[in-house]
């Protein structure tokens, strides 16, 4: 009888699955705000979906640095890698698309009560492909990882499973923000909310299951390529100059989170989107090659 123990390696390595088993705690503690939400459907329980989004975000950091702190203690391996793959799933997964399924059932939108809104009927549909994109956007992965030691890619092809649930978030964030307007930097400009801003508001519970469907997209298409902006930030090595923009970019990011969060995650999602659009537009103006004659 084949013992399935004796495939595992013997070497772990502690520290950079530590790291990973935090991005999958936050994604259980996210998706754990998210079921509490539920909990008779009372508006004073959407403060636990603003606060599931956080934990989503602070699963990204851990996932940013599980991946470098393993190839700097020499301590990858084929446990980790694959242990990484399923963390990103519940947190990049499954947590993003109950986020939104929360939202818009907070947005009165039952699908049990509102069965003349056609979007009630979809949002399963929406949701469902955005977390089976990240389901098979993660197996293609690691098939393809499997064939290739290094990780320090610069690229990839379709969008990764953190930036697409960074998309989500950051507008659930940004939402929460707008709804309650208490923020310091819109107090400053305006001491109370703008008249027709809830009606605004009330669109995004609506139509982000859309955004998710879109998402679910982009994640398995190969024919849009995003930037690892990880690799692209620590792989050249961290001398002054790129050290001293981080604690600035960060510093700022501390006081203006959710609006540049929200603009730093739209603008990787759409960025190069809207370069493959208008690459053949680009290609249809160039000049065409000078032809000799021979005579």
């Amino acid at each position: 009888m084949a013992n399935g123990f004796k495939d595992m390696p013997r070497h772990i390595a502690v520290i950079p699955n530590i790291i990973t088993l935090c991005n999958a705690v936050c994604g259980f503690i996210a998706l754990t705000l998210i079921a509490g939400s539920l909990e008779g459907g009372e508006t004073h329980l959407l403060v636990r979906l603003h606060q599931a989004s956080w934990f989503i975000l602070a699963g990204m950091l851990f996932d940013v640095f599980d991946g470098k702190v393993a190839r700097a203690t020499g301590g990858g391996t084929t446990l980790g890698a694959q242990l990484d793959s399923l963390a990103d799933l519940v947190t990049f997964g499954l947590a993003p698309a109950g986020l939104t399924l929360a939202l818009f059932h907070h947005g009165n939108l039952d699908p049990v009560h509102d069965a003349g809104n056609p979007l009630s009927k979809l949002m399963w549909v929406f949701c469902l492909a955005y977390f089976l994109g990240a389901l098979l956007r993660l197996a293609r992965f690691n098939s393809v990882r499997d064939g290739h030691e290094s990780e320090d890619h610069l690229a990839f092809d379709g969008m990764p499973t953190p930036g697409a649930a960074g998309v989500i978030t950051s507008l659930v964030l940004m939402y929460f923000t707008l709804t309650d307007w208490d923020a310091w930097f819109l107090t400053y400009f305006s001491a109370t909310k703008p008249e027709g801003l809830d009606q605004a508001l009330a669109l995004i519970p609506q139509y982000l299951p859309i955004c998710c469907f879109l998402l679910g997209y982009l994640m398995v298409s190969n024919r849009i390529t995003y930037p690892h902006v990880a690799s692209q930030m620590f792989g050249q090595g961290m001398h002054f100059d790129r050290f001293a923009s981080m604690v600035f970019g960060v510093t700022v990011v501390v006081f203006f989170k959710e609006p540049l969060l929200f603009v730093i995650f739209f603008g990787y999602a759409l960025w190069p989107a809207a370069q493959w659009i208008g690459s053949p537009l680009r290609r249809s103006k160039e000049p065409p090659a000078a032809v000799s004659e021979e005579e």
